[in-house]
């Protein structure tokens, strides 16, 4: 298996993640940023049940719960992003593999995102903790709701943009050595664990990212205020 990029401290595979896991090595911890948006169309559609597509895209989510978990040593842990609207897949998915949602971490943006007359601004996202038998987190006194200001601007041209500050902090907070995100998207979970002095591997699909990360992670220097 050839990485599409490689330094000191971080690897990128330029492929789809449920092929490739199965070849990874063991990791400490899983920082990552799926899609989103398989599970959110029938209900605008028109359909009278959405429950078939919720269940289909759990039935996906399922199958990477179990190739990460399959990876993640006996004292790792596994932070994945989410919204209100893949939750309840997530919740599925997390029965059907029998690994429960440990804590749902609250990101508090700092910002109000566009809405719909109908609705409220959203401000927020979710992050799921999914822990291995012997994980822990150090510090006892963390609350679930943390403040990293972001806003609606997308320098890398990424649609899911995250902030490198809290990247860091969900792998600080974690410990271990060796990090796994197996839908890098543009690749700022590696460059927070590099900026960590961490090593990394990231997986996607999508070239054009593998491309950015890559070239992202090539700089001499990392701005660590920078983007996803």
């Amino acid at each position: 298996m050839r990485p599409y990029y490689q330094d000191e401290y971080v690897t990128i595979y330029h492929g789809d993640a449920l092929e490739l896991l199965r070849s990874m090595p063991k990791v400490d911890l899983v920082v990552t940023d799926p899609p989103y948006g398989i599970n959110t169309k029938s209900d605008r559609l028109g359909k009278l049940n959405p429950w078939a597509d919720l269940c289909n895209a759990a039935y996906w989510y399922a199958a990477w719960f179990r190739a990460v978990r399959s990876r993640l040593r006996r004292n790792g842990a596994m932070w994945s992003f989410l919204n209100w609207r893949s939750l309840v897949t997530y919740q599925k998915a997390a029965h059907d593999v029998s690994w429960p949602i440990e804590s749902l971490l609250v990101w508090d943006k700092g910002w109000i995102g566009p809405g719909g007359a109908k609705g409220l601004r959203p401000s927020y996202e979710l992050v799921a903790l999914f822990a291995m038998p012997e994980f822990s987190i150090e510090d006892r006194g963390i609350p679930d709701i943390k403040r990293v200001r972001w806003s609606s601007t997308k320098p890398t041209g990424h649609p899911a943009e995250k902030p490198v500050e809290l990247m860091s902090w969900l792998i600080e907070i974690s410990g271990g050595g060796l990090v796994l995100d197996p839908f890098m998207g543009s690749g700022t979970t590696l460059v927070a664990a590099k900026s960590l002095g961490r090593r990394a591997i990231g997986i996607e699909i999508d070239e054009r990212y593998c491309e950015l990360a890559a070239q992202r992670l090539s700089q001499e220097a990392l701005d660590l205020g920078g983007v996803a």
